[in-house]
């Protein structure tokens, strides 16, 4: 089998291209930035091209891109999209629904709502190499510049939600305050697109219509991925403010959050030179889901526990799955929940270093590259 690998600027691509070398499949590599994933007339040109000459019987990408979509249906190749987002920030559908685009979510939710709408999507878990993350020692400096007691690795995002509530009435303002409430509340499971009525939605574009003379309005999707942005925040910011009270926390991100004086705020992390050392030299290391990632494992996640690091993650349906949770990671399903774990286990080092080590073997064993690129390419045999 002869693979085309469309390279951008993704976190997988190193673990991609080692899996091929150790399945000895042969690929070619097509790298190329996009400024829009939905119209670029160059690349149209130049991957067609490319497609045409090495003759692949499969083009692989992470995440999906109608326009590979569009080449792949004219020249009948099976086209395979690894998708790690949630949700998938693409306007173009009809490429979707092509007899040779395959998706493949990492979140079962996500990989169901798909199916449903006629498009050929499969479930299957991101991966992660603790090979790649773990091929340079620690060092004295390293410990002097990444130990802690409690890391986020993770922005606090910043929406919005306030610009888009001024035009509302208040009983409209009211509910969508009550929805993002609520869903904050729960853990394990997403249910923003179930309260947001189309006639809601309707008659919140009318409040924007008569504000904007008719210019603007706001779709399903937009509306949906808003609210849960602003779901995220309000409870990664309650977090970190809450625990920084308490305990040491340092937060990597390429902002600053002024208000949690605290919080020790650390800037960016490289993914492949500062994130491992930052996993494996924290004592407690944070996941904060995003809130429209339904049921599924968040890379940040398995990162984490592939540098070999202890995990405190929000409680994921498929981290229960796939996961035997207090033995190979800790999750929390409420905010006094985690202040309390996080007291427990940092006085617990054994138990945190027990956890963190069988965390990394299951990781090492059901998440490798190798095992998920043999279940993309044998659709395509």
């Amino acid at each position: 089998m002869q693979v085309l690998f469309f390279k951008w600027n993704s976190f997988l691509n190193e673990g991609i291209l080692q899996a091929f070398e150790k399945l000895g499949i042969t690929y070619t590599v097509f790298d190329y930035d996009f400024t829009d994933w939905e119209k670029d007339d160059r690349f149209l040109e130049l991957f067609r091209r490319a497609l045409g000459k090495t003759e692949a019987d499969v083009v692989l990408s992470v995440n999906y891109s109608p326009l590979i979509a569009q080449v792949c249906s004219d020249l009948q190749t099976n086209y395979m999209a690894w998708i790690y987002d949630s949700p998938i920030h693409i306007r173009r559908k009809e490429e979707l629904y092509y007899p040779t685009t395959h998706l493949f979510c990492f979140d079962r939710g996500q990989a169901l709502a798909y199916a449903r709408q006629g498009i050929w999507a499969k479930h299957l878990p991101l991966a992660a190499s603790p090979e790649l993350f773990l091929r340079e020692a620690i060092t004295p400096a390293d410990r002097e510049v990444y130990t802690s007691e409690i890391s986020f690795v993770g922005q606090l995002y910043k929406t919005e939600y306030p610009y888009y509530m001024g035009p509302l009435e208040e009983y409209q303002r009211g509910f969508l305050e009550g929805i993002i409430h609520a869903q904050g509340k729960v853990y394990g499971a997403y249910f923003l697109p179930e309260l947001i009525t189309d006639d809601f939605l309707k008659e919140m574009n009318v409040r924007y219509g008569l504000a904007s003379k008719g210019t603007a309005e706001i779709k399903r999707e937009e509306l949906e991925y808003m609210l849960a942005c602003e779901v995220t925040s309000r409870e990664r910011y309650l977090i970190l403010a809450l625990l920084s009270n308490h305990f040491q926390v340092r937060h990597y991100a390429s902002e600053k959050e002024e208000r949690l004086s605290k919080l020790e705020y650390m800037g960016y992390a490289d993914y492949q030179k500062e994130m491992p050392k930052i996993f494996q030299l924290s004592k407690i290391n944070l996941n904060i889901s995003l809130k429209t990632i339904q049921t599924g494992i968040p890379l940040r996640a398995l990162d984490i526990m592939a540098c070999g690091g202890f995990l405190i993650s929000n409680y994921q349906e498929e981290l229960a799955e796939y996961f035997r949770i207090g033995e190979e990671l800790v999750t929390y399903t409420d905010v006094e929940e985690l202040v309390y774990l996080c007291d427990y286990f940092l006085r617990e080092e054994e138990q945190r270093k027990r956890i963190a080590i069988a965390g990394q073997k299951r990781v090492k064993e059901a998440f490798s590259f190798e095992r998920a690129l043999q279940q993309i390419l044998s659709v395509g045999e």
